[in-house]
């Protein structure tokens, strides 16, 4: 795979339904295909010429977006409330770093603040309870009117992880955000460029279809599947990962041990005659 690419992919702001920059750098790298996108930033990738094809459609499906946050409110003080845009778990968030994207496409640094310790109630720092609702990013202003007038800032203005792709080319691992499903995504431009130089004869017309909004309710895939209406479907995702916590013996999702097959999930059993090929 071309570590470069899925280091920008993993860099691109995308939270659920802010997927634009993820389309443009997926775009940027497949200009040797026909590319359309459709008002739901859901992106299609299609070898030159076959929309029209007649052959059997195979859809390579993965998802843009990755999981964020939304500016809820702004307090008189000048700290964002915010709401998250998929599931992250609360007690990953205080004290991180973030970017918001205002409306003129500025990115302003903020970090994930809640109340220090010196201001705790006993009770308040004997409890492991964590609420979204008492998280607030703060960017340095100092009032409202500064973050809205200085900054740019509004509500509901999209916000991602300050996190920034690394490559360690020694030990040969990737160290960054969003790989699910950024990996997914670059996993079918690799995919994609590799059959371009054979697709006269495959017996296949493949399409890649890149889905918006899956951290929010598995959105676009619902359109996208409508769209292409393929025979089979195969998903690229970004699966967790659990031999850190697990035996060797148990864990599903390893370093360094492969591609992960997935015969049964929440919402799905594979087909056993397709696993089985």
């Amino acid at each position: 795979m071309d570590i470069e690419m899925f280091g920008k992919l993993s860099d691109a702001f995308g939270p659920s339904g802010f997927e634009e920059d993820v389309i443009r750098t997926i775009a940027d790298y497949c200009k040797e295909f026909d590319v359309e996108n459709d008002a739901m930033n859901n992106l299609y990738v299609r070898m030159p010429g076959t929309k029209q094809d007649s052959r059997p459609v195979i859809q390579l499906d993965a998802h843009l977006d990755a999981c964020g946050f939304m500016v809820q409110n702004i307090q008189d003080n000048g700290c964002l409330g915010i709401i998250m845009l998929g599931g992250f778990h609360l007690t990953s968030l205080p004290a991180h770093a973030v970017w918001i994207r205002t409306r003129s496409g500025k990115m302003v640094h903020g970090i994930i603040c809640a109340k220090p310790v010196h201001f705790m109630t006993t009770a308040e720092r004997n409890s492991q309870t964590l609420e979204i609702e008492k998280m607030y990013v703060d960017v340095g202003a100092t009032g409202r009117e500064e973050v809205e007038n200085v900054f740019g800032i509004h509500i509901g203005d999209p916000m991602m992880p300050d996190v920034t792709f690394e490559y360690d080319a020694e030990h040969e691992i990737c160290f960054g955000k969003a790989f699910d499903n950024r990996a997914g995504c670059a996993c079918i431009v690799d995919t994609m460029k590799q059959l371009e130089k054979e697709q006269a004869s495959l017996a296949v017309n493949v399409v890649g279809a890149f889905a918006a909004q899956e951290e929010v309710g598995t959105r676009g895939a619902v359109v996208t599947s409508q769209i292409v209406k393929p025979d089979l479907a195969i998903v690229f995702e970004g699966s967790p990962s659990d031999d850190f916590f697990i035996s060797a013996g148990q864990a599903q999702g390893c370093m360094k041990k492969g591609v992960q097959i997935r015969i049964l999930d929440n919402s799905y059993i594979s087909n056993t005659q397709f696993i089985s090929l």
